[in-house]
């Protein structure tokens, strides 16, 4: 069995539109200093937003939630949220009309 690398392509996500490629690699740099396995890198929709064609944030389900999620848990990911949608693949959108944008047609 060949050994993943960072870099190495984890799958493509076809969603509303957009086409993301997951690769494998690390989130800290102290992942790869320990000697850890790459894991499969997702995106960051708060730095780099995308939404679907109603204008709905993409999210992953690992996500902190946002200043209008809902959680039963401290330290809630979208995920755990009343809002999210599960989509594909740990991608999801947030259905909350606060964090909905305007889609120019």
């Amino acid at each position: 069995m060949n050994k993943v690398r960072a870099g190495d392509l984890y799958g493509i996500i076809s969603i509303f539109g957009h086409t993301i490629e997951i690769r494998y690699g690390y989130y800290e740099e102290r992942e790869r200093e320990r000697g850890e396995e790459p894991v499969p890198i997702y995106p960051d929709f708060k730095k780099h937003p995308l939404y679907t064609y109603e204008g709905y944030p993409l999210v992953t389900q690992m996500q902190e939630l946002c200043e209008h999620g809902t959680s039963t848990f401290v330290d809630g990911c979208c995920v755990d949220c009343g809002f999210f949608c599960e989509c594909t693949d740990l991608i999801g959108y947030c259905k909350n009309n606060k964090n909905k944008q305007e889609i120019k047609k």
